[in-house]
């Protein structure tokens, strides 16, 4: 009895043991995750991003703006540093997602500004084109800033702006749609023209007057012809 209860307490000491050995090695596994996390991580900068769509300004910041396919759009720009020292903003690109799914489907060409030294509150203002060469649908613009703090680079995500490809509107002068007025103005004309013939042909026809002879025996010599 004594040999099987010393077998127990044995088999549960080692039980024990190894336990704790998987749970010094989980949290060795968290910490160096969280390590690994804090190195990829973009590193955190309190600058205030706002900025304007120029020409389509709206208040309400749910609703599309609108644009046409190869538009161009304005973004000016108000940036004010928040950090307690002075900020370097040198260059500015983005993407484009689609909405709802937020899939990229295109970049924001990247392009050198500035640079603007930017102190501790100062604010500063400019601004970007970005070329809207896309099929009609919904998206997300999404522009980035690049800055320096130190010898330290830092992308600075801007707030994203809804907006929409749409159509354009048909020109009187569009060749498709002077295509479809000639089209038209044929199946009218050929309309017109055979209802015309079809009642030129119903009119009755003028009978033509026969000439009778007149008696002129009664009259006389001088007036007979």
């Amino acid at each position: 009895m004594r040999f099987f209860m010393l077998i127990g307490f044995n088999l549960l000491t080692a039980l024990s043991s190894f336990c704790a050995a998987i749970s010094a090695n989980n949290s060795d596994n968290v910490e160096h995750e969280q390590e690994v996390a804090e190195a990829v991580a973009p590193p955190s900068i309190n600058i205030e991003v706002k900025y304007d769509v120029v020409g389509k300004e709206s208040e309400n910041h749910d609703s599309f703006l609108e644009f046409y396919a190869e538009d161009t759009a304005t973004l000016a720009y108000n940036v004010t540093n928040w950090e307690d020292t002075n900020i370097t903003i040198f260059g500015v690109n983005g993407t484009i997602v689609t909405y709802p799914h937020g899939y990229p489907v295109a970049d924001i060409t990247g392009a050198s500004i500035g640079p603007y030294e930017m102190e501790v509150n100062g604010t500063s203002k400019f601004g970007q084109d970005v070329t809207l060469n896309l099929p009609e649908g919904q998206y997300f613009l999404i522009p980035f800033l690049l800055a320096s703090r130190f010898d330290e680079i830092v992308r600075i995500a801007a707030p994203p702006t809804l907006f929409e490809i749409v159509s354009p509107p048909i020109s009187f002068f569009n060749p498709q749609f002077l295509s479809v007025q000639v089209i038209f103005l044929a199946i009218i004309g050929g309309v017109s023209y055979y209802y015309m013939k079809s009642k030129t042909n119903q009119r009755p026809s003028k009978k033509s007057a026969t000439v009778k002879k007149v008696d002129e025996s009664w009259l006389p010599e001088t007036y007979k012809k």
